[in-house]
């Protein structure tokens, strides 16, 4: 555990949901689940550090059949200004691309180095979203009333609403929820409203709410969903609000909800086209001349070792 114990209290986290509801000292522990990468999706990787430079540990983290990945990890927090983090991003995006993924997914407050530093690496904004946070009951209201659970039947109206709110660049990048949906639905005369997907883990709940214009006013509904899903100050509610959906943001603060600072969710895709160099057409069948396709560039090797079980003795 030499390495991981020395930056898993000086890393950099950079997905949220995770790092909220598992816990700062949780994610980097998924570095252990690095040797079954193939099963479980989580890579750690290593960049041995050159003329003196620290080493780098970077983690990423791809479900398996989702076009994007996390990049979860990254240690020690002032490594996202060292000149190694090319060369650690590279290795960790070609894990994950050889699984399908098509981009690499960050998110970091706008406020913060590491958001400058990442638009350097080649990572660009396409969304922003608030985090809030709900640490009390909301008291008075009936618990889930207008509420009911997900089922499978619900997709494509889950879908609908989802797509005629998430704009097409994002969806470009993270698809619409799939099943089985995790949530809760609000209809109204028989149109939904409002799905608001839930994540668990053993220090909060995560939601993701996806709420049509005329569901507002929201407040009371909103309160009587966070009175029924119980938080408390050890297991807080964490509802990320995207732009899109910053209506939202006054029902929140009736509710005593925080928010936190604003965050950009940032992309880097994993394939790129590479100019053409030929300067000759090719010399195709039947007499005809075929335009030369895009050339494939292999990679310069570089110095990356992923952790294996012996390397935490």
């Amino acid at each position: 555990m030499g390495a991981l114990n020395r930056y898993r209290r000086h890393a950099l986290f950079l997905d949220s949901q995770p790092t909220l509801t598992w816990g700062r000292v949780l994610v980097p522990a998924g570095a252990l689940l690095s040797p079954f990468s193939s099963l479980t999706g989580v890579f750690t990787l290593v960049y041995e550090g050159r003329d003196g430079r620290p080493s780098l540990m970077g983690q990423v983290v791809h479900r398996a059949g989702r076009s994007y990945a996390h990049f979860s990890m990254l240690a020690p927090e002032a490594a996202i200004e060292s000149p190694d983090l090319p060369a650690l991003l590279e290795h960790l995006i070609k894990r994950v691309a050889g699984r399908g993924a098509q981009s690499l997914v960050a998110e970091v407050d706008e406020s913060s180095r590491a958001f400058e530093a990442l638009r350097r690496a080649g990572f660009s904004i396409y969304a922003r979203q608030t985090i809030w946070r709900i640490t009390q009951s909301p008291r008075g209201v009936n618990r889930r009333a207008g509420w009911r659970p997900a089922a499978s039947r619900d997709s494509f109206a889950v879908n609908l609403l989802a797509g005629s709110l998430i704009p097409s660049l994002v969806q470009q990048v993270e698809p619409l929820p799939s099943d089985p949906l995790s949530g809760w639905l609000h209809y109204r005369e028989g149109e939904l409203l409002a799905y608001v997907d839930v994540t668990r883990g053993p220090r909060g709940a995560w939601l993701q709410p996806y709420v049509h214009l005329d569901a507002a006013p929201f407040g009371e509904r909103l309160a009587a969903l966070a009175a029924g899903l119980g938080p408390s100050r050890g297991k807080p509610l964490y509802l990320c609000v995207r732009s899109n959906q910053e209506w939202l943001h006054s029902a929140l603060d009736d509710l005593g909800a925080e928010p936190g600072p604003q965050q950009a969710v940032m992309v880097k895709r994993t394939a790129r086209r590479l100019p053409l160099k030929a300067s000759q057409p090719l010399r195709a069948a039947e007499g005809r001349r075929a335009e030369p396709t895009v050339p494939i560039q292999i990679p310069t090797p570089i110095r990356m070792r992923e952790l294996e079980p012996n390397y935490y003795d």
